[in-house]
């Protein structure tokens, strides 16, 4: 059913799987019908008082990048002057020894762990002509400080720290490169940097909240498959406070 709610949009959540867009589904208060752009689905929704739009881009980068995209442009459209707050949410691999499945990390900067062009002068990770990372937003991250609780009254382990992303699927195979060429990365996933430098040339604040489905070792396709519906609910259950603490 359409609802009719104010244009203006506070937060584009973008997930990549329908596994991730459902936590945040059951969660809203108010919900216009889907629109699908290209690869993309829209969800306009109420989410913790804030006027959501929740983007199912398809995994990898180019469709991330490509419905981060759309989306801010049809932010903008229904306001000009609008820089909402671009949230990267879902699933995540992790990298860093410490990080554990059921944990979530929250990206205190980005990089694509598979540009090279090192050739030319420029760091592993960084995109010719883009910054070498991509910072996550200070007020975004500062709404993220405060503890965060399931709804059974568990805590939720949040770490922050650095995000790689690539089109590759990160298990046992390559694991031990990029904790090698990235060292202190602590999560890896398929979509948050490529969405990290659509809202940098946009001009809008980016971050990432993601949940750790698996740890990138010999049996991370199971443990991706058993472990996702969870990584997305807690992904979900941060981002959710995140919105409430945000600044009016």
């Amino acid at each position: 059913m359409s609802i009719e709610r104010s244009v203006s949009i506070d937060a584009i959540i973008l997930v990549a799987m329908e596994e991730e867009a459902a936590p945040f589904l059951a969660a809203a208060s108010a919900a216009d019908d889907p629109l699908t752009i290209g690869n993309a689905r829209q969800h306009r929704l109420t989410l913790a008082g804030r006027e959501v739009l929740l983007v199912q881009s398809g995994i990898g980068l180019v469709n991330a990048a490509g419905a981060a995209t759309a989306a801010i442009l049809s932010a903008r459209a229904t306001a000009p002057a609008a820089a909402p707050l671009v949230i990267s949410a879902g699933s995540a691999g992790g990298v860093a020894v410490h990080v554990r499945v059921g944990e979530v990390v929250i990206g205190s900067d980005y990089l694509n762990s598979g540009a090279d062009a090192r050739a030319f002068g420029y760091l592993l990770g960084q995109v010719p002509g883009m910054p070498a990372s991509y910072p996550g937003t200070a007020g975004a991250l500062t709404a993220a400080e405060s503890p965060v609780q399931m709804p059974d009254g568990s805590a939720i382990v949040v770490h922050r720290g650095t995000m790689v992303s690539s089109d590759t699927f990160v298990g046992g195979d390559i694991v031990d490169r990029v904790r090698a060429e990235f060292p202190g990365v602590l999560a890896t996933d398929m979509e948050s940097v490529a969405i990290a430098q659509t809202a940098h040339v946009h001009g809008v604040p980016f971050l990432a909240v993601r949940g750790i489905s698996d740890l990138c070792g010999p049996v991370a396709g199971s443990d991706f498959l058993t472990h996702v519906d969870d990584a997305a609910d807690r992904s979900a259950v941060v981002v959710l406070e995140i919105l409430r603490r945000l600044p009016d």
